[in-house]
């Protein structure tokens, strides 16, 4: 009997070792297979990536592109073209009395008399602006969706690893409950709780690994990686959190909405709308049949009459309706990007309030579980379902004080897209820079 507790001792005695180095920092991925096809990032890449590389950043690149050309084009569209059928027709009419015609050959010979394309061409200027203000609206999107999302990666790696360690100390804790069962030291059935508790457990590393490997390939294709490489995320400094003030929802609220590119973008939208109305007003000098570019699909279904008749007020009547629906979808943008601010402020704020809390709790549940170990160690009489409460706790407590730290550096990041700070000051590349290389995807320039 003695020598059995004397083993029993020993194995104890390792698992508390064990226990007591559980508890420092892990290292993320660390007990996770290494690939070879692995890339290691930082978030300095997910940055520069996201802006060049991203699939929907260079489609919407290529939309503003589109609509600075638009502008040539409807500028080119003011000076005289030759149309040889039209002239030939208009001779024709004329033999046969018919000079209406001869009117629609002004756009033709003089289209810069037609004021409805000066319209157009107006229009078309400001809406390239907004398609810009949009494209910058999205790369931002992009952009503090990676960044979520690599530091989510992070935060589940360390999860993986410490569930890791939970699941060695479940183990060695079955050897020892399993022994005390057959001397008599420990009812029978306790190692089936813990046997249970350990499969759960390898359930939930076997579900965080494929959580895992959804994000990295997530977070790869935001990049433009190709499909067979995988990203490494590298550890990111942690701020000093209890350093940290609470945030004052009035400080940011107006810089929020005043650089925000998606009210911007409305701006410009009711701005073209003038121009629609100053092109239906002088409808009868003639329509023009020029494009006001990628971004000037919201004013197609206006109607606008060609020459003298009665359809102009109601044409007028239409604008001025399609002005004021921009006009309340703009003030809906603002209040959404408010209230995303307030809830983000109320997050952080309780978030800080939180901190200090679950710092504790971790502590607490750590102090518990050295102290049913070294009972144990010492040969005591110890409650096999409170050491398993114990651990139970302690995984949840650091579950908890993970997340809330990570959360901190999301939401912070979160602040600097709202308020274009820090990464979002800088400006989302032209289509020019993004032709003169070729990707890693496989994108080129032609």
């Amino acid at each position: 009997m003695k020598k059995n507790w004397i083993v029993i001792t020993g194995v104890a005695l390792v698992l508390t070792s064990t226990i007591s180095t559980s508890f420092a920092e892990v290292n993320p991925r660390s007990t996770r297979v290494s690939n070879p096809r692995a890339v290691q990032i930082t978030m300095d890449d997910v940055v520069k990536k996201v802006s060049s590389e991203n699939y929907n950043v260079y489609a919407n690149a290529l939309r503003v592109y589109q609509a600075r050309e638009n502008i040539q084009f409807a500028r080119m569209n003011l000076l005289p073209k030759l149309n040889l059928w039209r002239i030939a027709g208009v001779a024709v009419d004329a033999v046969m009395g018919n000079y209406a015609s001869a009117l629609g050959l002004i756009g033709d010979i003089a289209p810069f008399l037609v004021p409805a394309n000066w319209f157009r061409l107006e229009a078309s200027k400001v809406l390239y602006n907004a398609e810009k203000e949009g494209y910058r609206a999205l790369w931002a999107n992009e952009l503090m969706t990676a960044k979520a999302l690599y530091v989510h990666l992070l935060l589940d790696q360390s999860l993986f690893d410490h569930i890791k360690q939970s699941e060695q100390e479940l183990k060695d804790l079955l050897v020892i409950v399993e022994s005390r069962e057959m001397l008599g030291g420990a009812p029978q059935g306790a190692s089936r709780d813990i046997e249970i508790r350990l499969l759960a457990l390898q359930e939930d590393l076997r579900q965080l690994e494929v959580l895992i490997d959804e994000e990295e390939s997530l977070l790869s294709y935001m990049m433009g990686f190709e499909a067979s490489l995988v990203v490494k995320p590298a550890l990111i400094p942690m701020p000093n959190f209890e350093a940290m003030q609470p945030l004052d929802y009035e400080d940011f609220v107006f810089r929020a909405v005043d650089t925000s590119p998606e009210i911007r973008q409305f701006d410009h939208f009711i701005a073209a709308s003038d121009s629609v109305r100053k092109e239906v007003i002088y409808s009868f000098l003639g329509t023009s049949n020029m494009s006001r570019g990628v971004g000037g699909g919201i004013f197609d279904n206006i109607p606008i009459q060609d020459g003298i008749g009665f359809g102009a007020p109601a044409s007028m009547r239409i604008v001025s309706a399609q002005k004021e629906i921009l006009k309340t979808q703009r003030k809906g943008i603002e209040e959404t990007l408010k209230r995303h601010l307030k809830l983000l402020v109320k997050q952080y704020n309780l978030d800080l309030e939180s901190y200090a809390n679950l710092k504790r709790r971790v502590e607490l549940t750590v102090a518990t579980n050295e102290q049913l170990y070294e009972r144990l160690s010492l040969g005591q009489d110890v409650d096999m379902l409170e050491l398993i409460e114990g651990s139970r706790n302690h995984i949840h407590a650091d579950t908890s004080f993970f997340a809330i730290k990570y959360r901190f550096i999301t939401n912070e990041d979160k602040l600097a897209r709202l308020i274009f700070h820090g990464d979002y000051t800088k400006q989302p590349v032209v289509i020019e820079s993004l032709k003169k290389k070729t990707p890693a995807n496989g994108r080129n320039g032609s």
